[in-house]
């Protein structure tokens, strides 16, 4: 790992946003980590990764032996392959962050362990491919992510409902969406496909009554991620895949019709209707906290390898 490198995780892991909770499910002992140490691949497939996968990396230096290991292949697209040395034994294990749902075959047989970010609903012939849950796009959010709930919770909105997506994925199903919001005259509606910089999308999600979610090249999109971390109300497209804990409908999430028949009606129903509208939005954010939370979801990783690897 770089020096530069280096700061940033010890920047990241000191100062920048804490989850409110740890999750029970997924404590480790700390005497099961004492021979553990991890392997980390110099370079990635495709190196932009870094951007994300990072976060994980620097979390697992919180509680294990860290280095960097440029003779680790990565042979496969959309995945990182990383080694974790638990005692005189080393597994392989791959991290699957490909927005498809399908898994590569061949890395699935040639790890131990496959953590899949979008896992199919419907599951996977191989034994050794668990949910791989959801990180945020960069670092970012986790430094602004106290400022941003403060935020939300003044509860001075400035929309009702906002949502802002590009065409390049999943062009009509988003078009159509985009187009019933701004065609009703029930409540105000913002976003569609104009881009703001990253940081005023954020503040707008934190001034929406309501955010939408719905799906770019894969089912889940970091903008879900940054709606539960800031406790939006989320009205979203029947997601195609489940994170490492299931998200339960009209409690952390609010699913629509995969037609949309029912998205104007939703969105006035939980306007009209605050204290079931900020409830969700309070479970999105705790469901945030215990299961997409970088200091959580290294948990989860670890604990998952040593329950299955050790």
């Amino acid at each position: 790992m770089s020096v530069r490198k280096e700061i940033v995780g010890i920047y990241l892991n000191r100062f920048a946003h804490k989850p409110l909770t740890v999750n029970p499910h997924w404590d480790i002992d700390p005497v099961s980590l004492k021979d553990v140490r991890i392997r980390w691949p110099g370079n990635y497939q495709w190196e932009a990764a870094g951007d994300w996968v990072d976060v994980l990396k620097y979390g697992f230096a919180r509680y294990v032996n860290v280095s960097t290991a440029d003779d680790i292949p990565q042979p496969y697209k959309g995945t990182v392959v990383f080694e974790m040395v638990i005692g005189t034994k080393t597994r392989t294990i791959a991290i699957g962050y490909s927005d498809y749902l399908p898994i590569d075959e061949d890395c699935a047989r040639a790890c131990d362990l496959y953590f899949k970010m979008q896992f199919d609903n419907n599951g996977y012939s191989a034994g050794n491919v668990v949910p791989g849950g959801y990180v945020s796009d960069g670092k970012r959010l986790y430094y602004h992510l106290s400022k941003l709930r403060r935020l939300r919770e003044q509860r001075s909105y400035a929309v009702d409902v906002s949502g802002r997506f590009g065409l390049a994925f999943a062009r009509e199903t988003r078009e159509k969406a985009m187009s019933l919001l701004a065609g009703q005259s029930g409540f105000s509606f913002t976003g569609g496909m104009n881009p703001i910089s990253y940081l005023d999308f954020l503040k707008e999600v934190a001034r929406s009554r309501i955010c939408i979610d719905l799906p770019g090249l894969g089912p889940f999109c970091f903008r879900l991620v940054n709606y539960l971390a800031i406790g939006a109300c989320v009205i979203a497209y029947p997601h195609a895949a489940i994170l490492n804990s299931p998200l339960s409908d009209r409690k952390h999430i609010v699913y629509c019709r995969p037609d949309f028949s029912d998205l104007v009606d939703l969105c006035k129903y939980y306007l009209e209707n605050d204290a079931e509208r900020e409830q969700i939005a309070a479970n999105a954010r705790e469901f945030f906290d215990l299961n997409l939370h970088k200091d959580n979801l290294v948990r989860y990783y670890l604990h998952t390898c040593l329950r299955r690897l050790a």
